[in-house]
């Protein structure tokens, strides 16, 4: 393992923070720091990968009204595979990037309603000197969930995910070959726990995700 990220989605979900120790703080940037291990079953030529994915990222955040805020993430991705002939034994790393949109539905100071959106992009690669193996895909997502104060500043949320995987696996060197690569679990579901960590906008998360990839991951953050 070489490092590990923040899923775009981990950070779209903490969109619902507390307003002082409330939710949601109208504040114009946010910006935070994660680190995610995500598990896929990538299936490509009849056959499927178990796949994990390590992340370590930053998302930028601004708010545009009450309600709306829209942001960008990226970051490092390190990937391994146990039953893919063309990766055993190798590590591809590369990069991550992404866009996201948050919506407040509904606002109080105890408890919210939120809808998410993103869409990631994944690169990873390796080559030997003899082959070179490429492996990108796309990642439009989206959320809706509810999040709850419980005190002292410490929040839950959860709710439901639908998101697809989409992309290309790249042989080049001693074989050539592309070969599509796709995720057929798409819906399943998100939770978490966010602790303020002072009134100037710090905070501090743990999140699990079900669905297109099987997730778990801690992010930092402050809004200004």
């Amino acid at each position: 393992m070489k490092h590990a990220v923040l899923a775009c989605a981990l950070a779209s979900a903490a969109a619902a923070a507390a307003d002082g120790w409330g939710l949601y703080p109208i504040r114009p940037v946010d910006f935070s720091l994660g680190f995610s291990r995500h598990t896929l079953d990538l299936r490509a030529g009849g056959a499927r990968f178990d796949t994990t994915v390590e992340r370590i990222g930053i998302t930028w955040r601004e708010r545009y009204g009450a309600r709306l805020q829209l942001g960008f993430t990226g970051g490092y991705s390190a990937l391994t595979q146990t039953n893919n002939p063309v990766t055993a034994g190798r590590e591809l790393d590369g990069y991550h990037a992404g866009v996201l949109l948050d919506f407040d539905v509904l606002r109080s100071e105890r408890a919210a309603l939120f809808f998410n959106a993103a869409w990631l992009y994944q690169h990873v690669d390796d080559d030997d000197g003899t082959q070179r193996i490429v492996l990108s895909w796309s990642e439009p997502s989206a959320r809706f969930g509810a999040g709850a104060l419980l005190g002292g500043g410490l929040w839950v949320y959860g709710g439901v995910r639908h998101g697809i995987i989409d992309g290309r696996q790249r042989l080049s060197g001693a074989v050539n070959e592309t070969q599509p690569i796709e995720q057929t679990d798409r819906t399943g579901g998100f939770a978490g726990l966010e602790l303020v960590l002072d009134r100037e906008g710090g905070y501090a998360g743990l999140t699990a995700e079900s669905g297109p990839d099987r997730s778990v991951g801690v992010y930092f953050g402050r809004r200004f």
